[in-house]
């Protein structure tokens, strides 16, 4: 394809000045973003320190309730799969089961029966009595999760799951599942908070805290009560503030926060509830200080960002014009590429072909056109599947694009139709790579499960006409290689042969 020979011309030039003109007002409005911006920003620093508090502790909120509520889900999934199974003895299956690692990062599993006798180990019997986990399972519905414990068995923190269960053709019980309380408190991490930011699950009626991040690493996991070792070093002034704010949070209230000092620090604290474990809230406690650090660290980033953007945009608008007013007249309101397979599409391979065999006229043996069908395609979605379909197509262009990429124009023509300009008519070696691509085409499958697929094996039909042998343009080798094409399904498919009858299979 010849570059545009007016690029640069006076009346390019004209045509420029629009964007320049953009591109000027551009950087104007863009300097005066960023000079309100940073006058923003100076400003909202010294008032922001509930706000972003705040924000840290909702982020860490959803992603505890999120991380819970794909556990939940998990659980209730298992349940369903389970009841489905119908299974009498809920011995054997809790055996089975208790043998196994599934990998879901549950510490254990177990059933409670229809009459109450609950299948676990000794260890975590001893567990029900003592936490009274029996009478959570009776609020599933169709879940129910414990309180935060320590277990006995491993020494970590840990909380379980109830969920609905039927077996043995109706009978209700419930399926638990029992998880390391790490698997939540990992959750407290967040890119936002500073390393001085404390996170702690407080349950609101007892006071206990169990703290989930801080800077200092071996209070992690650690439980505490929070009246006796928070509340008493807070300033005088400042308890009144603080038994407030946690009589909000005995109220159930779903989110407050509170300022208060210790000796010359002040903190932000705020506490939101989690939605799937009740009395129990997600408490984020920082500095003030820190608060300050943070921000004038985010905001050098800001800066830094904004810079690099800045000078990546003005890049951009600089060569994506230049490329728009070389390309424009041929590449305007044109698709190239087959959006499933990512060859050429119909329209970009016609309009390369006739530009490419344009220039070629006079020389003999240029070029070869193959058009190929995939044999028996739509017997393919009949039986496996559209998605299959689909995969088989996209594996197949994959192939032919490994085989005749290089020095060659390849485009999907229809649903299952392909046709490949050649830049060479050596018909031997064009034979030899037809032959490869029936050995790549007998190894796609419709799936990757043998037993579905069987004794499915994927072929194709192929006409080809050689340029200007056959005919002096791509409609004449177009129609060329279509009769060659109908030679080859008329003899029963599967095989290739080129125009004028001259066999090459």
């Amino acid at each position: 394809m010849k570059k545009d020979q007016n690029i640069g011309s006076p009346n390019e030039i004209t045509k420029s000045i629009p964007f320049l003109r953009m591109l000027v007002v551009y950087l104007v409005v863009c300097g005066a973003g960023v000079a309100i911006l940073l006058m923003s920003f100076d400003s909202l620093m010294r008032s922001h320190d509930k706000k972003l508090t705040g924000n840290i502790c909702s982020l860490v909120t959803e992603k505890m309730n999120n991380s819970i509520r794909y556990m939940t889900i998990s659980a209730e999934n298992m349940a369903e799969v389970l009841s489905a199974q119908g299974t009498d003895d809920l011995g054997e299956l809790y055996e089975n089961l208790a043998r196994s690692d599934d990998g879901s990062g549950y510490e254990s599993i177990g059933f409670i029966d229809e009459e109450g006798n609950v299948y676990a180990s000794p260890a975590e019997l001893a567990e029900f009595d003592k936490w009274g986990l029996s009478d959570i399972a009776k609020l599933a519905d169709p879940v129910s999760i414990s309180a935060p414990y320590r277990s006995g068995n491993t020494g970590h923190s840990v909380f379980t799951i109830f969920t609905n269960y039927t077996y043995a053709g109706g009978k209700k019980g419930y399926l638990f599942l029992t998880y390391p309380l790490k698997e939540i408190e990992e959750m407290a991490f967040t890119e936002s908070a500073t390393k001085d930011t404390e996170i702690w699950l407080m349950e609101a009626a007892s006071d206990n805290v169990i703290q989930c991040a801080g800077p200092d690493s071996t209070s992690i996991g650690g439980w505490n009560n929070a009246l006796l070792s928070i509340r008493k070093p807070i300033n005088a002034e400042f308890q009144d503030d603080y038994i407030e704010w946690k009589n909000k949070m005995n109220q159930n209230v779903v989110t407050a926060n509170v300022s208060y000092e210790i000796g010359k620090e002040t903190y932000t604290q705020v506490f939101s509830k989690i939605d799937f474990m009740h009395g129990w809230f997600v408490v984020v406690k920082i500095p003030s200080s820190s608060l300050s650090s943070a921000l004038q660290t985010f905001r050098s980033r800001v800066l830094i960002f904004l810079g690099v953007l800045f000078v990546a945009t003005v890049f951009i608008f600089i060569i994506s014009h230049k490329r728009e007013t070389a390309e424009k007249r041929v590449l305007e309101n044109l698709s190239i590429h087959d959006p499933l397979t990512s060859v050429m599409n119909r329209r970009a391979f016609d309009f390369t072909a006739k530009q490419y065999l344009g220039k070629n006229l006079k020389s003999k043996g240029e070029a070869s056109l193959l058009f190929i069908d995939i044999d028996f395609f739509k017997q393919v979605n009949d039986r496996f599947g559209h998605e299959a379909g689909d995969r088989i197509l996209t594996e197949f262009s994959a192939a032919l694009r490994e085989l005749f990429g290089e020095g060659s124009y390849i485009s999907r023509y229809g649903g299952d139709e392909f046709v490949v300009l050649v830049r060479n008519a050596d018909k031997d070696n064009i034979n030899r790579q037809l032959e490869l691509l029936q050995k790549h085409a007998e190894k796609i499958k419709p799936c990757d499960d043998p037993q579905e697929y069987g004794d499915f094996v994927l072929t194709f039909s192929c006409g080809a006409a050689v340029f200007p042998e056959d005919a002096g343009d791509l409609k004449g080798l177009e129609a060329g290689a279509d009769s060659a094409l109908y030679t080859v399904k008329k003899n029963g498919r599967n095989g290739f042969e080129w125009c004028a009858g001259n066999s090459a299979d």
